[in-house]
């Protein structure tokens, strides 16, 4: 695939993603209901109507491409390319009208619904931020595009050489205690910040330089799809916890420079 054909891949998710994010704008701090899935996690009328927005416009262009998508699942496709979608990555955020949640758009190469693959099969990916009205995207060799309200640039992750002083950000402190106590004491005793900008939110503050890296120690695929491309064309390096270049049931995002200080030995 070209460059161009991947960039022209790149601006289709835009456009669509940020399609998505209107529509959730018109629910966003106003009254609506909340259910609570089985996973215990909350689902909303516009997590519903934001993915089937989106997996009607991959539809109409892409039809013989497959889709997988946390609210509506996995439907197959030709196995050539799959679309993985999250609608509003943050979805607590959302509910609690913290302007924080981003909808999410990766094309991921060959058939895809569950387990370990390989990021470098991550081909374009979109995380927009609707309230911010900012959008991060990247194809690869591409680079990677930073649009905000001040325009577009190109994003690059921080130049921070040592775990020393470093940015850390991740979607829930006392759950990375819990979970990996060893990282965390690790990040405790040398990061200089240490912040829950959370959910993709974390990862675009990594790869625009701002933070220096974001972990995750629970992760499902839809809430990481588009972010190995991203982090790398901007610059950074992104893995599994136990350092695998991988889709995983874990991530950690970096600048490069210090992410072999972060992994789990």
């Amino acid at each position: 695939m070209t460059p161009s054909e991947l960039d022209g891949l790149r601006q289709f998710a835009v456009d669509t993603a940020r399609e998505a994010g209107r529509l959730t704008l018109r629910y966003f701090r106003g009254e609506f209901d909340v259910e609570t899935k089985a996973d215990d996690t909350p689902v909303t009328r516009a997590d519903r109507e934001a993915e089937a927005l989106i997996r009607e416009a991959i539809a109409s262009r892409f039809p013989e491409d497959g889709i997988l998508g946390e609210e509506y699942g996995f439907v197959p496709g030709a196995g050539r390319r799959t679309w993985v979608i999250d609608p509003i990555d943050g979805t607590k955020s959302f509910v609690a009208g913290v302007p924080l949640y981003a909808v999410l758009i990766a094309l991921v190469e060959g058939s895809y619904s569950t387990g370990e693959i390989s990021t470098s099969r991550v081909l374009t990916g979109v995380i927009h931020v609707p309230p911010l009205d900012e959008t991060l995207s990247a194809a690869r060799g591409c680079g990677a595009h930073w649009q905000t309200t001040r325009g577009a640039r190109v994003a690059t992750v921080s130049d921070r050489r040592t775990l020393e002083g470093a940015r850390i950000a991740t979607s829930d402190f006392s759950d990375l205690h819990r979970r990996e106590p060893d990282l965390a004491r690790l990040i405790d005793a040398g990061s200089g910040l240490s912040r829950t900008w959370g959910d993709a939110y974390g990862y675009l503050l990594v790869a625009t330089g701002r933070m220096d890296a974001m972990i995750d120690p629970v992760v499902s695929p839809w809430d990481i799809a588009p972010l190995p491309v991203i982090v790398e064309e901007a610059g950074g390096r992104y893995t599994s916890l136990d350092g695998s270049a991988v889709l995983s049931t874990s991530a950690i995002a970096t600048n490069g420079a210090i992410h072999d200080a972060l992994l789990l030995s």
